[in-house]
């Protein structure tokens, strides 16, 4: 007879699995998997039934993420890593170069806000505010232990996958999505013109894993950034290469 502990503990397990396999994948990949697994009958209605789950997941369901988030996101992840482990309070203040106003008495809560404000004053492009916030989280999530850091890298990579399928305005076709693997290969990725936004900015990300691992974070936080980017930060962008032009004399 199994015992109801054993019974529970099955049942969360199952679940979790469940769960990430949703979250994990997408309509076209369980459509896929339905194709090949198409003579099991059973098996391609469960796949079905996920592939039709996925797909009543519209846009409005999945708000697009703006820097304003992602800004918020971080000071609360950092105080919930500080609570977890005392020694991210010194390498905060120590990130932000021991500043006076950061005094060993202060809260938690006043040395990443003080954080954040340093990144705002210092840094005008969103790219290197995006840079600077995922650097100290990161770093944060690396002190905080190996299952905090994994937590944290994953979170990002979501992240940067919910930017790039959302901002339509910067990058309005899957051609200039797919551009985006030139940071890291020679070639753009390959597509399907029937491709979902958000499975070929999995790809990306999975691609990049594949062929970069060792500058994963640096990619993940690169592509946050461009899919954080707005029509103001190009205007900005083309505003600063004219001005460079004109101080060689172009």
């Amino acid at each position: 007879m199994t015992s109801p502990v054993r019974t529970g503990s099955d049942g969360v397990r199952a679940a979790r699995a469940l769960l990430s396999l949703v979250e994990e994948h997408s309509a076209d990949d369980f459509e896929a998997a339905e194709a090949i697994l198409g003579g099991q009958k059973e098996l391609a209605q469960v796949l079905q039934l996920l592939r039709d789950f996925k797909r009543q997941q519209r846009p409005e369901d999945q708000e697009p993420v703006s820097f304003e988030e992602f800004r918020e996101l971080v000071r609360k992840e950092l105080i919930e890593l500080a609570r977890v482990n005392a020694d991210i309070k010194p390498v905060i203040r120590g990130w932000l170069g021991l500043l006076a106003d950061t005094l060993p008495s202060s809260t938690i809560e006043d040395i990443v806000e003080r954080a954040l404000l340093d990144v705002d004053i210092k840094y005008s492009a969103l790219a290197q505010k995006v840079f600077m916030l995922a650097d100290l989280l990161l770093l944060a999530s690396l002190t905080a232990g190996a299952a905090h850091r994994e937590r944290i890298e994953s979170l990002l990579r979501k992240l940067a996958i919910s930017a790039l399928t959302e901002n339509v305005i910067m990058l309005p076709t899957l051609h200039s999505m797919a551009q985006l693997r030139t940071k890291w290969a020679p070639n753009p990725l390959p597509y399907k013109a029937q491709e979902s936004r958000q499975h070929l900015a999995e790809r990306l990300i999975k691609d990049a894993e594949r062929l970069a691992p060792d500058k994963i974070d640096e990619i993940t936080t690169g592509l946050l950034t461009e899919g954080l980017r707005g029509p103001a930060d190009r205007a900005i962008a083309e505003t600063r290469r004219k001005n460079m032009k004109k101080a060689h004399g172009n």
